[in-house]
């Protein structure tokens, strides 16, 4: 046992003992490189590396630009999201709205799942099979309010979500009780062209309860 732990001390000296020789040579070599004598020459070592060396001065002053450009980019970025907010205020507030369906003998009835639960995704289509989707077909827009006419549920709650696409993106929610009948703001994200609408719905109450609604929409 003891010839074992001298055999492993002397093993630990020797690795210890050519780490130190490896060490030392490493800094014989390097050291007239880094000394204050040799300082150019270390700079020039440095540089041709492809490097760039800068005083603490030069560094202060790169820093402190660099500082001054980010925060210009930041404010620059700030009035950009502050004019396009103003343009879509802008729209909202002074687009012509159109309706959806736009007769008075033309309905949309939305179906919910079963109750607290999520119909499958519909399009979303009045009595006479026109989609709402149609009105987009070549441009771009915006679905602004939904008017609440009628429900098959008394006393409920009711969600709905839209969406579009085969992915189903969504384009906006809202929840709202069967007291209430008149228009409610969904103001959905833009809804591209040429893009299928899509609607699911739930009731709290009850079974493939049904509501009776219009949209209001406009363009960009």
């Amino acid at each position: 046992m003891l010839k074992k732990i001298l055999k492993s001390k002397g093993e630990v000296n020797l690795l210890f003992l050519l780490t130190t020789i490896v060490v030392t040579c490493l800094l014989i070599t390097f050291l007239p490189a880094i000394s204050t004598g040799n300082l150019a020459n270390s700079i020039a070592t440095v540089e041709k590396g492809g490097y760039i060396v800068l005083a603490s001065d030069e560094y202060e002053l790169i820093a402190k630009e660099a500082t001054a450009a980010l925060a210009v980019d930041n404010a620059e970025l700030a009035v950009i999201a502050a004019q396009i907010a103003a343009v879509k205020v802008e729209l909202f507030n002074s687009a012509e709205v159109f309706l959806f369906p736009n007769v008075t003998n033309v309905t949309v009835t939305l179906t919910a799942g079963n109750t607290n639960v999520w119909s499958n995704w519909v399009e979303v289509t009045d009595s006479l099979a026109v989609t709402l989707s149609s009105k987009f077909a070549t441009e771009s827009g915006y679905i602004n309010d939904m008017y609440i006419y009628d429900h098959s549920a008394v006393d409920k709650l009711y969600c709905i979500e839209l969406a579009y696409g085969e992915a189903k993106a969504t384009l906006g929610r809202i929840m709202w009780h069967t007291s209430y009948k008149d228009a409610v703001q969904i103001k959905t994200r833009r809804v591209p062209a040429g893009e299928t609408i899509y609607y699911r719905m739930m009731c709290s109450g009850a079974n493939e309860a049904t509501a009776k609604v219009g949209f209001r929409y406009f363009f960009e």
